[in-house]
Formats: C-alpha cells, sequence, structure tokens
C-alpha cells in the first residue's frame, strides 16, 4: 500500500512538471525553403529574430528544405533566410496561439544584377563591390523613408558628390543603362546603389556621380500586388517664411503594382504605375516701382509613370528581360516664384517612351554574357511665341512676357555587350557600347527681346542698359553619336589582397580629340581575419560635352538666328528707331580645340566591419577636374582701348574647356543594424571644393583676366551630415528619418552694372573674387510614422502571418526650420545681401498602402 502511494505521488509529480512545462513551451513554426523550380533547398540558415527583444534563434534546413523552430513564444518576429548564390529574404512572422506550419520561403538565384556564378567574388570582402561606403537602399529601406509623392533623387543625392559630378550633372544608370533621368515608378523599383566600385571600368562617371538602379521582377509561384495612396493639403501645412499667406497645396497621388508568373512556369511579369496631381503654389517675392510685390501662384502639374517588365527563362542557358516604361507630364504656370512676377508664366508638356530588351547568357561556370539594347524616344515643350518684350531689373524683378520657347524630340539608340570570364586568379570583364542619338530642337526663346536695368531708379527713367532679341528661323536637326570599349582585370593575389585594373576608352561625334583614354585602379588589402580593409584607388573619368552646346552652337550661328545686342538702347520701341539695323549681330561657337572635360580621382580609405553587416568607413578623396567647359566672349571689349577685336560682331561666346576645379574630401560612413532596433546610413563629409567657372553657358566677369573667377564652387559646403534609417517598435510601429545638415554655400558679389561694357552686368566691385559671399547653413529633418496591420489577400496563399497595410504620416521639415536659398549678391538690389526664397515649410503627407 505504501509502494502504491508513492508510485501515485511520483507520477502526481511527474504530470504536474509536464503540464507546467508544456504550458510554458509556446509555439512551433515550420515551413520549407526552395529555389525558384520549386525544388527544396539545404543548409539554407534561418534566423528568428524578436522584433521586441532583439533575441534571434537560428536553424538549418534539411535536404529537403525543411526548418523548424520549436518553444517559440507569442509575439512579432521575422524571419531571414540566408544562402549562398541567392538573394536573402526576410519575411514578417505575428506568433498567435496556433502553430504555424506552413511557411514557404522561396529564394531567387543571384543572377539578374550581378555576377554570383561559381565563385563568388562579389561576395569576398577584398572585392571592390564590397566598399563599405557604398550606399546599399533596398526596396524595404525606400519605402520606409519619408519621400515627398515618392521622390526619391532628393533622398539620394544627399549621398552624391557634387564635385564628382562635373559639369555633366547625375548619372543614372536604370538596369545597366545610363538614363537622364530616374522615371520609373516608385514601387518598380527594388534596389538602389551609390558609389558601388568606384573605380569600375564598366562606367563613365565616379561611383559618387553614379546611381545604379535594379527594377522588381515577378515571382515564378505566386501573384504580388499593392495599392497606395499619398495625399497632402495646404490645411495641415506651416506657412513659407516668405508668404503673406500660407501657399494653396492640395497634392493627390495614386500608386499600384502587380506581378506574377506567366503561363509555362518559364516567364513571369511586373506591372507597375503612378499618377501625381499636384496642386502646389510658388511664391513670389519681388520689389516694383510700386513697392513689394508678394504674391502665392498655383502651379498645376499631373504626372504620369507606368512599368512593365517581363523576364522570360528560355532554357539553363539564356534569360531574356524585357522592359517598358511611359512617361508623360504637363505644368501650367511654370517659372514663376522668386523675382519672376505672375505674367512670366508659361505651360510646359512632356512625354517619353523607352524600350529596353536585355538577354543574359551563362554558358560556364566561368563565363557569363549580357546583351542590351534600348530604344528611347522624348518629347518636349515649354513656353510659346512671346508677342513683348521682358523687363529684367536686376535683383528686383522679371516681368513682362516670358521669352521662353523651346521644343524637342530626341531618339536615342543604345546597344551593349558585356562579358564576364573567370579563370584561376583573374576575374576578367569587357565589353563595348554604342549610342546613335538624333535630335530635333526649336528654340525661339527671346523673339520678344529683353530690356535689362540696373536697379530700380534706371527703370524709373527709362534707362536700360542693354536690350537683345533674337530673329530667323529657330528649328535645327543633328546628330550626336558615342562608343566606348572596356577592359578590366580583377586579380586577387591571394585571400586578402587583390589588385583591379581597367582601362575605358570613350569616342564623340562632335568633337576632334581621340585619345579619351581612361585608366583605373583599385587596391584591397585585408590583414588577420579580415575584419579591417585598406582600400586605394585613382582613376580618370571623360565627361561628354552635352548636346545643348551643339544645339546652341548651330543655332545661334548668325545665319539660323541672329541674335541682335543693342547697348543702351532707347525705351521702349529701339526697333522702331532704326538701332537694330545699325547694330552687328552676335553668334556663339564652339572653340576648335575643344577637347572632352575629365576628372582625375584618386581615393584611399579604411574600413571595419563592427558586427555582421555593419561597417564604418573613413575615407580620404581628390579631385582634379581638367579641360571642364565655359563660355567666353572673346570679342568682348579690349581693356586697353575699349574697342572690340572684330567690329563685325557684338558678342562672340566661345565655349572652350578651359575651366578646372580642385576638391578635396574628407568623410565618415557608418552603414549597417543597431540590435534590431535601427537599421540605416549615416555619413559626415569635411570637404572643400574651388573652380574657375559657374555654369556651361556663365560668362566671366572679365573676359581676358580669368583668376578673379577661382573661387568656392557655387555648391561648395563645408561640412555636410546625412542620415536615413529607420527604427523598429513593437506593435508594428516604426519610425523612418532623413536628417540633412550642411554648412552655408556661397554666393557671388557683384556691381549689378555693365562696368566694362561687354553687355553683361555681372562686374563685381573692386578686388571682389567669385562667390565670396557666404549663406547661412541648411537644416532639415523629414520623419515617417508607420503603423502595420494585417488584412486578408484576395488570393489563397497562406500569408495571413504577415502584415500586409501600412497608414504612414510623413512630415516633411519637421522642425519648421526657415532654409533660405537664392541670396542677393548685386549691390543695387534693394535685397542686397538677403534671400528672397526659401525651402518648404513643414508639411504633413498622409498614405495607405496595402500589398498582398
Amino acid at each position: 500500500m505504501r509502494r502504491l502511494h508513492l508510485c501515485l505521488l511520483a507520477s502526481t509529480v511527474v504530470l504536474f512538471f509536464w503540464w507546467k512545462v508544456t504550458a510554458q513551451n509556446g509555439i512551433t513554426i515550420s515551413g520549407t525553403a526552395s529555389d525558384q523550380t520549386k525544388a527544396g533547398l539545404s543548409g539554407v540558415k534561418l534566423t528568428l529574430k524578436n522584433k521586441a527583444s532583439g533575441e534571434a534563434r537560428e536553424s538549418v534546413s534539411d535536404s529537403a528544405g525543411a526548418f523548424r523552430f520549436e518553444n517559440v513564444m507569442p509575439g512579432q518576429y521575422s524571419l531571414k533566410a540566408e544562402a549562398k548564390d541567392y538573394e536573402e529574404v526576410e519575411l514578417p512572422i505575428t506568433v498567435g496561439a496556433e502553430p504555424i506550419t506552413d511557411i514557404k520561403i522561396k529564394m531567387k538565384v543571384q543572377i539578374k544584377d550581378e555576377v554570383t556564378i561559381t565563385e563568388n567574388r562579389s561576395e569576398q570582402p577584398i572585392s571592390p563591390e564590397k566598399n563599405a561606403d557604398t550606399v546599399d537602399l533596398d526596396d524595404d529601406l525606400l519605402r520606409e523613408m519619408p519621400s515627398d509623392s515618392q521622390k526619391l533623387l532628393p533622398i539620394i543625392a544627399n549621398f552624391l558628390s557634387p564635385a564628382a559630378q562635373g559639369t555633366e550633372g547625375l548619372s543614372i544608370v536604370v538596369d545597366g543603362v545610363e538614363s537622364d533621368r530616374l522615371n520609373v515608378p516608385t514601387w518598380a523599383i527594388r534596389r538602389v546603389l551609390i558609389n558601388k566600385n568606384p573605380y569600375s571600368a564598366q562606367y563613365r562617371r565616379p561611383g559618387k556621380a553614379r546611381v545604379e538602379v535594379i527594377t522588381q521582377d515577378g515571382s515564378r509561384r505566386h501573384f504580388h500586388g499593392g495599392v497606395a495612396l499619398f495625399v497632402r493639403n495646404s490645411a495641415l501645412d506651416a506657412r513659407n517664411p516668405f508668404a503673406q499667406s500660407k501657399p494653396d497645396l492640395d497634392r493627390r497621388m495614386f500608386e499600384a503594382s502587380f506581378s506574377g508568373p506567366l503561363p509555362g512556369n518559364r516567364a513571369t511579369f511586373f506591372l507597375s504605375g503612378e499618377r501625381l496631381m499636384n496642386d502646389e503654389s510658388a511664391v513670389i517675392n519681388a520689389q516694383t516701382l510700386n513697392g513689394p510685390f508678394i504674391q502665392n501662384i498655383l502651379t498645376p502639374r499631373r504626372d504620369t509613370s507606368l512599368l512593365a517588365r517581363m523576364d522570360v527563362r528560355a532554357n539553363e542557358v539564356h534569360t531574356l528581360t524585357a522592359r517598358y516604361n511611359f512617361n508623360e507630364g504637363s505644368e501650367r504656370n511654370r517659372g514663376v516664384g522668386g523675382f519672376r512676377l505672375p505674367e512670366q508664366a508659361t505651360s510646359a508638356s512632356e512625354r517619353a517612351h523607352r524600350f529596353q530588351l536585355s538577354e543574359r547568357a551563362i554558358f560556364s561556370a566561368g563565363f557569363l554574357n549580357d546583351l542590351r539594347f534600348m530604344l528611347e524616344k522624348e518629347d518636349q515643350r515649354v513656353g510659346g511665341l512671346a508677342t513683348g518684350a521682358a523687363i529684367v531689373v536686376i535683383g528686383a524683378f522679371t516681368g513682362g512676357h516670358s521669352q521662353v520657347f523651346r521644343a524637342n524630340r530626341e531618339t536615342t539608340l543604345e546597344f551593349q555587350d558585356i562579358a564576364t570570364y573567370f579563370r584561376g586568379r583573374h576575374a576578367l570583364r569587357f565589353g563595348v557600347e554604342a549610342r546613335p542619338r538624333l535630335i530635333r530642337a526649336i528654340d525661339a526663346s527671346n523673339f520678344g527681346g529683353t530690356f535689362e536695368f540696373s536697379n530700380l531708379n534706371r527703370l524709373a527713367i527709362g534707362d536700360p542698359f542693354v536690350f537683345f532679341i533674337n530673329r530667323g528661323r529657330p528649328d535645327v536637326s543633328f546628330s550626336q553619336h558615342e562608343a566606348y570599349s572596356f577592359l578590366q582585370d580583377e586579380v586577387k593575389f591571394r585571400p586578402n589582397l587583390s589588385l583591379t585594373m581597367g582601362l575605358r576608352y570613350g569616342w564623340q561625334s562632335k568633337i576632334g580629340d581621340g585619345n579619351n583614354f581612361a585608366p583605373r585602379l583599385a587596391l584591397a588589402f585585408a590583414p588577420g581575419k579580415q575584419k579591417t580593409i585598406f582600400r586605394a584607388g585613382a582613376g580618370v573619368f571623360y565627361e561628354r560635352v552635352t548636346e545643348s552646346v551643339t544645339q546652341k552652337a548651330l543655332l545661334h550661328n548668325g545665319a539660323r538666328i541672329r541674335e541682335l545686342v543693342i547697348s543702351e538702347p532707347s525705351f521702349t520701341d529701339p526697333l522702331g528707331t532704326g538701332e537694330a539695323d545699325l547694330t552687328a549681330p552676335s553668334v556663339v561657337l564652339v572653340a576648335p580645340d575643344i577637347s572632352a572635360p575629365y576628372l582625375i580621382q584618386a581615393s584611399f580609405s579604411v574600413e571595419r566591419e563592427l558586427w555582421r553587416r555593419t561597417h564604418i568607413c573613413a575615407e580620404y578623396q581628390t579631385l582634379r577636374g581638367v579641360h571642364l567647359l565655359r563660355s567666353r566672349n572673346i570679342n568682348a571689349p579690349l581693356p586697353e582701348t575699349g574697342l572690340r577685336p572684330d567690329p563685325n560682331f557684338i558678342r562672340i561666346n566661345q565655349v572652350e574647356s578651359s575651366a578646372s576645379m580642385r576638391s578635396n574630401a574628407l568623410s565618415f560612413t557608418f552603414r549597417g543594424r543597431i540590435g534590431n532596433l535601427f537599421k540605416g546610413m549615416a555619413q559626415y563629409t569635411l570637404s572643400r571644393t574651388t573652380d574657375d567657372a559657374g555654369g556651361l553657358f556663365t560668362l566671366p566677369a572679365n573676359n581676358y583676366d580669368l583668376r578673379p573667377e577661382w573661387g568656392r564652387a557655387d555648391f561648395d559646403r563645408r561640412h555636410r551630415f546625412n542620415l536615413v534609417g529607420r527604427l523598429e517598435f513593437p506593435r508594428g510601429f516604426r519610425l523612418g528619418a532623413v536628417l540633412t545638415l550642411a554648412s552655408g554655400a556661397p554666393f557671388d558679389i557683384t556691381t549689378g552694372f555693365d562696368d566694362n561694357n561687354d553687355t553683361v552686368a555681372n562686374d563685381r566691385p573692386p578686388g571682389v573674387a567669385r562667390n565670396t559671399g557666404q549663406g547661412p547653413g541648411l537644416a532639415q529633418l523629414d520623419l515617417r510614422f508607420s503603423k502595420l496591420l494585417s488584412l486578408p489577400s484576395p488570393f489563397h496563399r497562406k500569408d495571413r502571418h504577415s502584415e500586409n497595410f501600412e497608414f504612414n504620416i510623413d512630415l516633411f521639415n519637421a522642425l519648421n526650420r526657415a532654409n533660405f536659398v537664392s541670396f542677393i549678391g548685386a549691390q543695387s538690389s534693394p535685397f542686397f545681401g538677403r534671400a528672397n526664397a526659401a525651402l518648404q515649410a513643414r508639411t504633413i503627407q498622409l498614405s495607405l498602402k496595402y500589398s498582398f
């Protein structure tokens, strides 16, 4: 009997502890990881992380691709899957009271956007593509950032180097092909890269002047889609510091995407589109003879952007991708604001079609070839034919009839063939590119004429210092072709030492120099455990002589368009007095010895991996701009005699490659994660850039003495700090932030008069060089507050555990700081030393997003 009691007591104790343990063991999570052919993947590393506590657990899939997590407590989790040669996958998981046994993870082979065949060199720390100061924004981070109507360029541009952009500006590469604009819908963007492999011979431009965009493709197994609505209204906004009343604003944007498999299990599609209806206002802040003129003017704009993409895996070797873009936009009251009065308003419209076809062939484990073809047609029209003259009072206002009338039609073709070959310690990449371009341009600007006055007093007595007007035939058709080739070899001497050598050659049809060889060199060394990497590089980067130079020279050659410039004309009808008949013409020429401008860049950096996927980097970079383009009036009155060298002309504005630039920058970068709370990037840059030209068609103050032109570059800001990132909180709350801090930019100080009689009022006071004025600093904080929810999906994908609905509140300039721009440097202006415009005050945007 005693033994029976002991057995019953022992059984009771065992049952009690078994009940307690099972009550606390939690939930089982299981699923499978497979490739695009539905075959199970073994060896996939699975990481399950609690979003609230940051606690992480790991598992590895078995030979059938199955994985399992036991005893998972309820809460919000992220599940990350990683495998060599496959793209990383991360899913949100909500654990409740029921087991989750149906998680399906589909992993895509990394063959679409980077070379990841057998020997995946690009994943090695010393690869030239793994520099730690690369800006890498995936589609999740892009959607988590506050963006004004989904405009990404303002966010991206913060991490670019203005000096590296040279005279040509930003280079945008979409799916491997260079473009003038980022004109794809935001939901169609899968990844954005800046400064990846900065000395690659494959690209024309340096890494910090280049944005690489990779578009989305469709799933081979599931249908995915989403819709979004963005709304802004001035009722929620603050007042612009220069406006007397709050400017009207009503902005709505619709966005949608849909993707999935096509019949046959070999093809996928992706569709995306967005429509913007923006009724925004510009603020006029000018001074007329009647006193201050301050007014808000509505500037309505409509934009439509569509993208369609299809991917076909023809066989195990060949993959085809076809992509079509359509963009259309229209705007009313363009050109008003600041000093420009309401009568200066113009209408504008644009339309673009872009078709791109790519073929990737993997012939073996060591040989890959990419063929790309692109066709683009663009039409643009701005303004209309003027019916009267314009009046410009320097530093006060611009009024009268608008003189803008341009219409362009461009057709661009591009063909690329790029091959990658691995053999031993070498990774060879070589290719060719051809880019023919046909342009038909109409520029009937200033056919009504323009009077310029030095100040309001001269306007009051009717004493302009110059009148200029165009006459003639304002249309021209021409072609401008380019061709490039490159060869690059990445040599891996040791596991911790690599050297990349490249040579690029470029040819342009409108310039005579044929020696545009651009060598590139990059070295990486990672001693010890390869946690610290030393990188050094140098290279030459040639720029284009843009089609605007050719167009201006062909139109303003004195035969097509005859420009008449009259000094000290009668007001208001110099043509009626016969002055025009006695005036010699003015022309624009291209210097016979013009050559392609180029940049010489060198850098040295030290990188350190703090923990997995988190790095810091310190880099010093120096830039030299050589043969940069500028304009100079080679027929300005001689300082000694006051006579023009050629009395048959007034102005002879010559575009020549005689400008230069110097830039030095020291930057510190953090990129990665801090626990499970923060993901993003921060960068501080200390820099100084000087040059001697303010723009392609900007004339110097003294056309015969260019030494005073050497000064701070227009964009030179000594200190810059930029941050993009997001904070993840429990219960589906999230905060995205974009912070920009910068010291002041310079501005030019002039007298406001034409002191040297060259018909341009850009003369400076004695002893004053270019850009000696100093503006104030810039500080802007943009925030996005997000709440994630789970809603049913229209497709039966067992996707009930994902958070697929977002409610967002965006605050732009959240601190409502007055960031002044457009500082006036003309001493004759009533605004001298002050700004007459500012960036937007605080604005609020609401948005809803639903995806499935």
